[in-house]
């Protein structure tokens, strides 16, 4: 909302009925300073209409916890750089009305331009000037600022002003110009729409609402500060949940009928190799088998176990984000630092995460610091306590089915065995007695041990496709972070000592969920068994 284009633009939004957040470096009686009495005026006005939301930063906090004051000289620079990291940190894409030429100026502009596209990361001040690039192909990122070249206020127009274009990095001072937006950027938003148009074909089908909030978590005599900011982080959680949960569930039955199919498949074999020689038997084999190749090819374009994947990934990121900022320790963990470390994003269809957690970042992160302990003791029961207890039931379920399984597999084994010894020592009295349909006792015994094998054969593969020892070892994990922090928080920290145990938290937490997908999403690409 600086004095000039700034004002002009948020001028043209709102008559195109565009609603505009007004971020503010300072409170607006320091701003006042840096504006013109008429300009001063035109931006009261605008912060007045009700299609605005006026967002004045908090006042940033340097690293020796000095607080600064805005209306001191020397101090401004700080407070225009926390609002560059701000639009940074929130903005998708950015509209630059530029005059293309570098300036050392903190939060300026060209800063912002350039530290928004990876074109300038050292701090010091020195005016380089900017080289720029015509376009290659496919060599836009993930970033891209929409240029409109102009000249300064009251200055003349650039010469040889080139017409309005996208912007990427590719280096330090060096930018490449896009006629249009392409590459990742592109790719992102089609499947961020994508996204979007699923949750409301799901909503229109009335097949489910939101199956899970966290808000009902928190106890309603607990005051929030951040109610609204809270509940924009709930309602994309409950978003995200409801698309994992329908997808999870399609993946699931189609994984039990390939494992039905394969076991109809292994048992008409058998009745045809040791009973019934029919061809009706073989056509049948053959219409299974026909069939499942066919609902194979059909259904893996509709990739529903991989969205099933991305939207519980950005499902446990919110519920993250959402406790995290209820304790006001969010801005100690970056999220989609995170995304990027893991390697996430560089999976078809995981990239566009990316853009909805920038689109929930807190726009302000130092503005709810100081939070009352109430909402701190709430995050421990609402979080700590329910994690905690969740996995340590799944663990256990986990445990029992696994031992379970263990023991069966050693059943089977010791059966199998056993009927192989009978057909050694009985050898004779198992060919010759008969059973019927001119088969003999082997035959049933012959036929009893391959439908051992094949429906343990067959478990173990649902089993495998399920991914069982990778979600124990998930649950372990995470069980094991959730005791730490717990055990850490009864230690009665301060405030300050209680976000850094929630910030250690959220980044595991995190972590684990991203490695895990990671693991499924390779096991789910591996060639169908």
């Amino acid at each position: 909302m600086a004095e000039g284009a700034d004002l002009l633009v948020a001028e043209v939004a709102l008559e195109h009925g565009v609603p505009v957040d007004a971020v503010l470096p300072m409170p607006l009686d320091h701003y006042a300073e840096d504006f013109g009495a008429k300009s001063f005026e035109l931006l009261r006005n605008l912060l007045q209409r009700a299609e605005v939301r006026r967002i004045e930063l908090a006042t940033p906090v340097q690293s020796n916890d000095v607080i600064l004051d805005s209306r001191a000289a020397s101090n401004r620079d700080v407070f225009y750089v926390n609002l560059r990291n701000c639009l940074i940190r929130k903005s998708a894409l950015l509209l630059a009305v530029w005059d293309g030429e570098s300036s050392p100026l903190p939060g300026g502009t060209a800063d912002t331009v350039l530290r928004f596209l990876g074109a300038r990361e050292d701090e010091d001040r020195l005016e380089e000037p900017i080289a720029f690039m015509e376009e290659q192909p496919e060599s836009a990122g993930s970033r891209l600022v929409y240029w409109v070249p102009t000249g300064r206020s009251g200055g003349a127009a650039p010469e040889g002003a080139m017409p309005s274009c996208f912007l990427s990095g590719v280096g330090e001072n060096r930018l490449m110009r896009h006629e249009r937006a392409t590459g990742e950027f592109a790719h992102h938003l089609r499947e961020l729409n994508g996204y979007n148009r699923e949750f409301e074909e799901l909503q229109r089908k009335a097949r489910s609402a939101f199956t899970d909030t966290l808000m009902v978590s928190l106890p309603e005599d607990v005051p929030l500060q951040n109610r609204d900011s809270l509940e924009q982080l709930n309602d994309e959680y409950g978003k995200a949940d409801a698309l994992a949960m329908f997808y999870q569930q399609r993946s699931n039955l189609l994984f039990k009928l390939f494992g039905y199919s394969t076991f109809s498949m292994g048992l008409l074999y058998l009745i045809y190799e040791k009973f019934i020689a029919s061809e009706v038997l073989l056509v049948i084999y053959l219409t299974v088998l026909l069939s499942g190749l066919v609902l194979f090819h059909r259904v893996r374009g509709r990739h529903w176990f991989s969205k099933h994947l991305v939207y519980r990934v950005l499902a446990e990121t919110m519920r993250v984000k959402f406790f995290l900022r209820l304790g006001a320790a969010e801005r100690l963990v970056d999220a989609r630092e995170l995304i990027y470390l893991s390697g996430i994003d560089e999976f078809d269809g995981f990239g566009w995460i990316g853009e909805v957690v920038r689109s929930v970042e807190a726009i302000d992160p130092f503005g709810g610091m100081n939070i009352e302990w109430p909402q701190l003791d709430c995050v421990e029961r609402a979080w700590i306590d329910n994690q905690q207890a969740y996995f340590k039931t799944k663990v256990a379920t986990l445990e029992r089915t696994s031992h379970r399984l263990k023991r069966l597999r050693e059943i089977l084994f010791v059966v199998i065995l056993l009927v192989i010894l009978v057909l050694i020592l009985f050898s004779d009295y198992a060919h010759h007695t008969s059973i019927g349909l001119h088969r003999s006792l082997a035959d049933l015994l012959t036929f009893m041990m391959g439908l051992i094998a094949i429906a343990l054969a067959v478990w173990e593969l649902y089993q495998n496709k399920m991914a069982t020892r990778e979600l124990l070892w998930q649950y372990r994990n995470q069980l094991g972070h959730f005791t730490r922090a717990k055990a850490h928080f009864r230690q009665k920290p301060a405030a300050s000592g209680r976000k850094l145990i929630l910030a250690d938290l959220g980044k595991d937490s995190l972590m684990e969920s991203y490695l895990w997908t990671i693991h499924r999403y390779h096991r789910e690409h591996e060639p169908p068994t």
